[in-house]
């Protein structure tokens, strides 16, 4: 998978729990697109859990679907998950009919995994929303079982947030990989002191100062600052990137 100044194959993140965090505008939105991008690329179909509809043009332009509230939930995940149809969830209206379609397709799929186990990665935008710290719902409950138990079935799952301080840290503690976007809230910090293997003053120095598109990686213990590239989805445009960021995974 290309990413930019570095790369990750699709062994790297099947199945696996990946976290990418950062502040609005820092470059976690277009490094999720480039994930997403690169997954189905290498045929690693995946569900966007997406609550401001901005997925929906990436996906479905790959020969994704798009689907919400008013679709028949148990139908659409039994062929998504038969066929390995990437698919996007548009949560923008935010009310009680999309959520319920949110619950029954991902516990649809998770049940579905047991018998019939097959590659996907299960993307949650503003998960904090989804999964937050201290609050407990069935999406919540179903995300935690998917995040925590989905490997032997086949399943990973991609955290995306802008307030990592809010994320359910039983989840956002099991991520195995971490994109670290810039972050400035002593609250964010603190999860990065917590994840990253440095001294709180050296997490200090460095993540407020990252640029735009620039993020810590850190995967099997290894920490390595890197830039990601543009999404073609994506209208962001990076600034130029400072410092040493090549690095291979």
């Amino acid at each position: 998978m290309n990413m930019g100044t570095f790369s990750l194959n699709k062994s790297d993140i099947a199945r696996k729990c990946v976290a990418i965090l950062g502040i609005r505008g820092s470059g976690k939105s277009n490094t999720s697109k480039v994930m997403i991008e690169e997954a189905i690329k290498e045929d690693l179909p995946v569900t966007v859990i997406d609550p401001d509809a901005e997925y929906v043009d990436l996906v479905s332009s790959m020969g994704g679907d798009v689907v919400n509230g008013n679709d028949d939930a148990s139908l659409t995940s039994e062929v998504h998950h038969r066929k390995r149809i990437s698919s996007v969830i548009d949560m923008s209206e935010w009310n009680q009919e999309s959520f319920s379609f949110l619950y029954k397709y991902l516990t649809n799929i998770w049940e579905m995994s047991k018998d019939r186990m097959t590659d996907r990665m299960i993307v949650v935008e503003e998960a904090h929303e989804f999964i937050p710290q201290g609050k407990v719902s069935g999406i919540s409950e179903i995300i935690t079982r998917l995040a925590l138990r989905g490997r032997k079935r086949g399943i990973g799952i991609i955290l995306i947030s802008q307030r990592s301080a809010k994320v359910n840290k039983d989840v956002l503690t099991q991520s195995e990989i971490y994109m670290l976007h810039k972050v400035v809230h002593p609250a964010d910090l603190k999860v990065y002191k917590e994840i990253l293997p440095w001294k709180p003053k050296e997490v200090d120095a460095v993540v407020p100062s990252l640029e735009v598109g620039e993020a810590l990686l850190y995967n099997e213990g290894r920490t390595e600052k890197v830039r990601v590239r543009q999404s073609a989805y994506s209208a962001f445009q990076f600034n130029q990137a400072k410092g040493d960021v090549t690095t291979s995974v």
